[in-house]
């Protein structure tokens, strides 16, 4: 049996480091903070060790496109390393970096937005939100993130297809969250209910046809209580979980956070506040955990900022030729 120790920013991380390395069959021993922060992680195994990957890259714009080999021709490749530049200076968790390098780098022929995109769209997901839901969705995030504003336009794309969505306040505790989705219900049309806990939430559900939006209470969902709430309402409205989160976070808070919202069903993912984000490597640290990217927010206001993700659309952001996709009004 073999036994390795794995140092890594984040758990996330470090347990992604121990599939690579040792495979799915690997026993994790113990898991502890790391002397000089992040995490360790002691795993165990009884398979081949297999190749490592390349230690990743760090963390910096200027560092990354030092140490990186670029391959050149007659001429430097000046896209690609604009996009290495990009990746560095958002602060893109290392392996990620070096995946998204090689796939822009295979596509030689193209410039750097497009390049880019490429390389998204190889390695991560999108599923935008229809018009008009299929399903109820239920918004979940951290306090003061903005999920109210980002389900009031996905409210405010389903009016305007037509449909008469339900906007389920399940927000009680905090002052005036109710009052404010039930003023943006009634000025857009919609329907608008208020409930205390999942068995009003489920009740509330008898009888309703049309669209479903669900304002789940804010957690801190390093918090497991918090998690379980979340996922009872979601469970009592039989609702899919959006998770909703903010653009300029750490990319391993990003990550971490998602991970643990991922644990309990979530599947998509809103990230909010493009316009007030300088370093947005929290966008791929949560495309890690294998949530789909839905819809993107860069305003907070609610006639506009909002349009389906899409890997241009990131690469855009990344580096920073955001006008195109974050200038639309709801679509």
């Amino acid at each position: 049996m073999r036994l390795k120790t794995f140092a890594a920013p984040s758990l996330t991380q470090a347990m992604s480091d121990v599939r690579r390395e040792m495979g799915p069959e690997a026993v994790i021993i113990s898991t502890h903070d790391g002397p000089e922060g992040g995490v360790q992680v002691r795993a165990a195994s009884d398979a081949p060790m297999r190749e490592a990957e390349p230690e990743p890259l760090r963390d910096r714009g200027a560092r990354l496109a030092d140490e990186w080999q670029i391959e050149r021709g007659d001429h430097e490749d000046e896209h690609l390393e604009r996009i290495i530049r990009s990746l560095g200076f958002h602060r893109v968790p290392g392996i990620a970096a070096q995946s998204l390098i090689r796939s822009a780098q295979d596509l030689s022929d193209g410039v750097s937005v497009a390049r880019l995109a490429h390389a998204i769209e190889a390695r991560y997901a999108f599923l935008p939100i229809p018009a008009i839901p299929e399903v109820p969705l239920l918004f979940a995030g951290t306090p003061g993130v903005g999920k109210t504003s980002a389900m009031a336009k996905i409210a405010a794309r389903a009016t305007g297809a037509g449909a008469r969505p339900l906007m389920i306040s399940c927000d009680g505790e905090r002052a005036g969250a109710d009052a404010r989705l039930a003023s943006l219900a009634k000025a857009m049309g919609a329907d608008f209910k208020a409930v205390d806990d999942p068995r009003e939430l489920s009740d509330a559900l008898r009888d309703i046809t049309g669209p479903v939006l669900i304002d789940s209470p804010a957690v801190n969902p390093f918090e497991l209580d918090d998690l379980d709430m979340t996922l009872a309402f979601a469970d009592a409205g039989d609702a899919e979980i959006i998770y909703v989160f903010d653009a300029g976070l750490a990319p391993e808070d990003a990550e971490d956070a998602a991970s643990l919202f991922a644990s309990i069903g979530a599947g998509r993912a809103i990230p909010v506040k493009l316009d007030c984000a300088r370093r947005m490597g929290a966008l791929l640290g949560v495309g890690e955990t294998g949530l789909a990217f839905s819809q993107l927010s860069s305003t907070p206001f609610i006639g506009g900022g909002l349009a389906p993700a899409t890997p241009l659309r990131l690469a855009r952001a990344l580096l920073d030729e955001r006008d195109m996709p974050f200038d639309e009004a709801i679509d």
